[in-house]
Formats: C-alpha cells, sequence, structure tokens
C-alpha cells in the first residue's frame, strides 16, 4: 500500500484478520438481535389480535348533563383548611334552610378569594367571600364568621328559596372601600 505510511501499513496488515473476525461477530449480534426484536414484535401482534375491541368512545360524554351537575370535586382535590372552614359554614346555612338537594362547591378565584357554588342540578349560583373575612373569622373573631354565615343564608335564600326580599344590597369592592 503505496500511500499509507509504512507503520499503518505495517498495523493493518498484522490485525486485518482480527478486525475482519470481529466485523463479522458485530454483524452476526445485529442480525440476532433484530430477529428477536422481530419476534417479540410478533408475539405483541398477537396478543393485541386476541384482546377484544375496546368500547368505543362517546364523542359527547357531557350530552344530557347541565353545566350544574357537571361542577364538582375531582378525585384527589381534597380542599384545603380555608376552603373547608368555608363549605363546612355553607353546608351549616343550607341544612339550617333545609335545602339538602343542593351540592355545594367551594374553590378559590386567582386571588385566593373562596368562591362558593350552590348548583341544584338546574342552575349554578356563586358568591364570593372575602379572604380577609375568612382569615379573621377563622382566626377567632366571631362576629366576622357571623357575618360571613349571614350573608351565605341571605344569598342562598333568595336565590333557591324565592325570597328576594332578603337578598342583600350589591356593591363593588370600590364602593365598599370608600364606606367609613
Amino acid at each position: 500500500m503505496p500511500w499509507m505510511p509504512q507503520p499503518l501499513a505495517k498495523f493493518f496488515t498484522y490485525w486485518s484478520l482480527t478486525f475482519a473476525v470481529l466485523f463479522i461477530y458485530l454483524f452476526a449480534f445485529l442480525v440476532a438481535g433484530l430477529d428477536i426484536w422481530e419476534s417479540v414484535m410478533d408475539q405483541v401482534r398477537k396478543r393485541r389480535k386476541d384482546m377484544p375491541p375496546p368500547a368505543p368512545l362517546d364523542p359527547n360524554p357531557l350530552r344530557g348533563k347541565s353545566v350544574a351537575s357537571t361542577l364538582g370535586i375531582g378525585p384527589g382535590q381534597m380542599p384545603d383548611a380555608k376552603r373547608q372552614w368555608v363549605l363546612d359554614r355553607a353546608l351549616e346555612v343550607a341544612n339550617k334552610l333545609g335545602l339538602g338537594n343542593i351540592e355545594i362547591l367551594v374553590l378559590e378565584d386567582s386571588k385566593e378569594h373562596p368562591l362558593v357554588h350552590w348548583h341544584d342540578g338546574r342552575e349554578v349560583k356563586s358568591y364570593r367571600v372575602d379572604k380577609t373575612w375568612v382569615a379573621e373569622a377563622r382566626s377567632g373573631n366571631t362576629q366576622r364568621e357571623q357575618q360571613i354565615t349571614d350573608l351565605l343564608e341571605r344569598y342562598l335564600a333568595s336565590d333557591f328559596l324565592g325570597r328576594a326580599d332578603l337578598r342583600p344590597k350589591q356593591t363593588t369592592e370600590l364602593a365598599r372601600e370608600k364606606q367609613p
């Protein structure tokens, strides 16, 4: 090999048979691996063929349900202490008014104010409870706790019992801040 340096030519002359044998072994391992892969895939195809066909998916799983009936706490979504406290007060108010068929869900808005969702399967009513009121009531302020339960009771009575005279006057946050 005139184009190859002399030491490199001697190296390849001496080791060429070894490289050829290694190349043959690598090729044999590759072919064996592909054969094993093919047999595994063949077994998978047979098992899939023997399996029963999956049930067809319902294209509209919410058909026949109202928006209110789709509300609920999903699996693994237990309320934290603050939401549980509000939920307990809301359940107490619903039981006091005799509304056992009402479902109650307490979530939080983006500013961490508890949102109480009441629904009877037909309509949803949502009320926001001020987070500072909840914090004060949970820390022992019984007057604030009474204020929260009173507001929830009045809203629930006006919306689900038809007693519009009990509905609290609606004000905005800005109007409440301006009050002395």
